[in-house]
């Protein structure tokens, strides 16, 4: 990918003291594979089966040693490929590592899975040490199936929802995140019906991106974005005769909207340090967790050290970082004075930015229009209903 023509590329450069963000969340990566084959999956090594390694976990654990935290306990979440085709032994010795290693921080873990590995065997070590779960599902069987498919092109739903079976015999709350396709728009009163019974804690809706290797969006045929309006104001409506349910994107805005004056969001993709992003081998990246195994002309690899031989002074020190976190700003500040939208949405997200844009020193994408915009736009009404304004 070469950088859009449309901005302004000079030299731009980090500050000279970059400070670190208190640390909300780490992403790690404890292999690449995955079992399945998404049509819209953004990553490019999820047929090798390379994995995580002891000696790194202990290495991460010493790398987070004394690093400032946001909540008592540190997120975790192990992610990108299918965290479930490590095993079961792998994460209780990996658990044990990153706890005693990193002493006296506390961790909280979390799996972001497709669920079709999910097993008597598993729920036992999710409840033991009290791991969240999240469940990568989009919806009814067909919609589900247009895109989340096994390496035969088989639909993946009837075993995902086996995986749920599993979670709910054994009581474990779960959350979903479902990826909007346009398959999806057409139907959202089946989209609503069926995670209103799914019984999970929360949905969170992902508009499908172009992102990494998946080049191009099926939203982006959408006319103007009228079609997704449309189907999340019909979520909206839906929600409305069960508003117990917790809709992550309608939540949050209203959230964001109904904070006290001058109280803008800050994107932790945005900040150094808030999110610490970890692949296999201990290369270790910051800002979007997306941006993790991909090289760009301008900015090079997303790898700006190793838990193995580096600290965090020489992450922040390495030309690549100096060089992103620069452009972040310089997109961050042209966001805040070209966007209405920006004291709800904080700069843009910079992965989606460096996709669609080829930097990070831009402004409007189709994902802001889409996941932040239109929400926005929806939740106005919505409050503005509450209150009698016409």
């Amino acid at each position: 990918m070469t950088p859009s023509s449309t901005f302004e590329l000079s030299a731009t450069h980090a500050p000279d003291n970059v400070e670190l963000a208190p640390l909300g969340l780490l992403v790690l990566q404890p292999t690449t594979f995955c079992n399945i084959d998404c049509s819209y999956c953004y990553l490019s090594h999820r047929a090798e089966n390379n994995r995580m390694d002891g000696a790194t976990v202990r290495a991460i654990a010493r790398f987070l040693r004394g690093m400032p935290l946001r909540e008592p306990q540190l997120s975790v979440v192990w992610h990108a490929g299918e965290p479930l085709t490590a095993p079961i032994d792998f994460y209780e010795a990996a658990f044990e590592a990153l706890q005693s290693g990193a002493a006296p921080m506390r961790f909280r873990h979390h799996f972001q899975t497709n669920g079709m590995l999910i097993t008597d065997a598993w729920c036992e070590l999710i409840k033991q040490w009290s791991v969240h779960v999240g469940v990568s599902i989009d919806g009814p069987k067909a919609i589900h199936d247009a895109h989340r498919v096994d390496r035969s092109k088989r639909g993946t739903f009837e075993r995902v929802m086996r995986g749920v079976s599993k979670l709910r015999e054994h009581d474990i709350p779960f959350t979903v995140i479902g990826v909007l396709t346009r398959n999806a728009l057409h139907a959202p009163d089946d989209v609503w019906r069926f995670f209103e019974t799914l019984g999970a804690t929360q949905v969170a809706l992902n508009v499908e991106e172009a992102e990494g290797i998946n080049a191009s969006s099926s939203l982006s045929q959408d006319d103007g974005g009228e079609s997704f309006r449309a189907f999340i104001q019909r979520i909206a409506k839906l929600r409305g005769a069960n508003p117990s349910i917790r809709l992550r994107e309608f939540d949050g805005m209203r959230g964001h909207l109904t904070a006290p004056p001058g109280a803008d969001v800050m994107r932790a993709d945005n900040l150094p340090g808030a999110i610490i992003n970890i692949d296999l081998a201990g290369n270790v990246t910051t800002f979007s967790p997306e941006l993790l195994g991909v090289e760009h002309d301008r900015y090079g690899k997303f790898h700006w050290g190793n838990v193995h031989t580096d600290d965090w002074q020489a992450i922040i020190a390495h030309p690549g970082f100096r060089r992103a976190y620069g452009d972040i700003l310089a997109g961050i500040a042209q966001c805040r004075e070209s966007c209405a939208y920006f004291s709800v949405c904080g700069g843009g997200n910079p992965s989606n930015k460096l996709a669609e844009l080829g930097t990070f020193a831009g402004t409007e994408t189709q994902y802001c229009r889409l996941h932040v915009q239109a929400f926005a736009d929806l939740v106005i009404e919505d409050l503005e209903h509450e209150i009698g304004v016409s």
